[in-house]
């Protein structure tokens, strides 16, 4: 309950008053992003990837098992792409198809 919270104010204040279209994620600057997602809910960087455009993606998670993946922007900025509960980590790169152990 307290990560939902946490998710929405996280959603709520980084999220411009108009409406946003269908494609958007909540987006903020690159430290008022990661103060929430490390100190607030403790979560510590598990992995990264590069994507198109110099973006940077990050995954992070904590003891608990709450979960952000975040993407950083070249302009500074880091936009939420998910969060959740229930994270575990699969020892390793696992197969594409399959149960992961």
């Amino acid at each position: 309950m307290r990560l939902c919270l946490t998710a929405f104010a996280l959603a709520a204040s980084v999220l411009p008053a108009s409406p946003l279209p269908a494609q958007s994620f909540p987006c903020a600057p690159r430290e008022q992003m990661l103060r929430i997602v490390i100190d607030q809910l403790g979560e510590t960087r598990q992995a990264t990837g590069a994507a198109g455009r110099g973006a940077q993606m990050a995954l992070f998670a904590s003891e608990s098992g709450s979960w952000t993946m975040l993407l950083f922007l070249h302009d500074g900025r880091a936009c939420l792409l998910a969060n959740g509960i229930g994270f575990r980590a699969t020892g390793g790169l696992q197969p594409a198809r399959g149960n992961p152990a």
